[in-house]
């Protein structure tokens, strides 16, 4: 089968939207989370070159860093793809669970691909605020919705894992889900806070 990340736009949401598939939440969820990844990829990389054209040294350390994170949200962006792909096939062994146990234990491991979204969108938005703080550029806005973005797909991640460790509630993943899906709120709404001057 065809990774989702192989796909275009058009035919990985058909494979969303298919009842033939298992439940595409987790999917819905990476996906997401990597389209923030690529705006904070993309809006770093943008402010980095804008101070580096301002010259003279200005703003090293900020540019350095700036491009520190463009690097680091492309690394989490093909991660997530994979992710993606790893939810496919993780549902699809609670889809065909033979019994109780054998559900139980298969919903247990498809809590790794949702906790892997959440704490990479933590991540992504803490990255988002980082970017939309750092000046008043024009495309501030796509590191907003990057961190908006990544908020929501941490939300949604914190709840599937919940909702998959649902029988084990001393599982140590659904606080890790939350604490991440907390972080990510808090950023996503710094992101939206204009910086000071």
């Amino acid at each position: 089968m065809t990774g989702l990340g192989d796909r275009r736009v058009g035919e990985a949401l058909a494979a969303l939207a298919s009842p033939a598939k298992p439940p595409a939440a987790g999917v819905a969820t990476a996906l997401a989370c990597a389209a923030a990844a690529a705006l904070v990829e993309l809006t770093a990389g943008l402010a980095a070159d804008r101070i580096a054209a301002a010259g003279a040294g200005a703003g090293a350390d900020t540019e350095a860093r700036l491009r520190a994170l463009a690097g680091r949200a492309g690394e989490l962006r093909g991660r997530l793809l994979v992710v993606a792909d790893d939810d496919v096939h993780a549902y699809a062994q609670v889809t065909g669970a033979r019994d109780g146990a054998a559900r139980a234990s298969a919903l247990a491991e498809a809590s790794e691909p949702p906790l892997a979204v959440a704490e990479a969108a933590a991540e992504i938005a803490e990255a988002a605020a980082e970017i939309a703080g750092a000046g008043t550029w024009e495309f501030r806005a796509d590191a907003v919705v990057a961190g908006k973005l990544a908020m929501a797909a941490a939300l949604g991640a914190a709840e599937l894992v919940g909702a998959n460790l649902a029988a084990r509630s001393s599982d140590p993943r659904t606080e890790r889900a939350r604490a991440a899906a907390e972080r990510a709120q808090r950023a996503g709404g710094a992101a939206a806070t204009p910086p000071s001057d």
